[in-house]
């Protein structure tokens, strides 16, 4: 009895209904749903940063530790995940490392060389549309809108400063406190 079972294709693209925006699963259709409904499954309770799965919350709670328990056997260099000890290996092989043409230092990948390039160059190309300021990096760029965000979490109660992350308003704090 031989007969053959085709897999049903499934749609390649999820198109958001408020943004327009497509995906190329229905996973991440859900998780950027999120963003407009702002009604995230997942909270980190040290920074208030919110998380469409659990995976992605545990991941990111790795940023609030100190631990680093994964190590390079070449330099022991230690990394809080194992895909950084991963990455970071690429530097100890030529072939898979990514070296700087104008001040040969060595990445272990292609974007860190490329973000690392923006430092040799006067290009700004992220700019706030609020007050203009523009920034080397989308990053900063990220970090500086919190400036403009009358609910900012991270908001000095005593001067109205704005600081992010929390760990940095906690360090502003101390300077109200001498």
């Amino acid at each position: 009895m031989g007969y053959e079972v085709y897999p049903i294709p499934e749609q390649s693209s999820y198109a958001c209904e408020e943004c327009d925006k497509v995906f190329n699963s229905k996973i991440r259709l859900k998780y950027h749903s999120y963003e407009h409904s702002n009604a995230w499954p997942y909270q980190c309770k040290e920074c208030g940063k919110c998380f469409g799965c659990k995976f992605l919350l545990k991941r990111h709670m790795t940023k609030h530790s100190d631990e680093r328990p994964h190590e390079c056997v070449i330099c022991q260099l230690s990394f809080k995940l194992k895909s950084g000890l991963s990455t970071h290996m690429n530097m100890h092989d030529e072939q898979k490392s990514f070296r700087c043409k104008k001040c040969d230092k060595i990445f272990a990948s292609k974007s860190y060389l490329k973000g690392h390039l923006a430092k040799h160059s006067d290009k700004r190309p992220h700019e706030c549309n609020v007050c203009q300021l523009s920034f080397k990096f989308k990053q900063s760029l990220n970090l500086h809108m919190n400036v403009h965000d009358e609910q900012s979490p991270f908001r000095c109660e005593q001067c109205n400063r704005i600081c992010f992350p929390k760990s940095h308003l906690k360090v502003h704090m101390r300077k109200h406190s001498h």
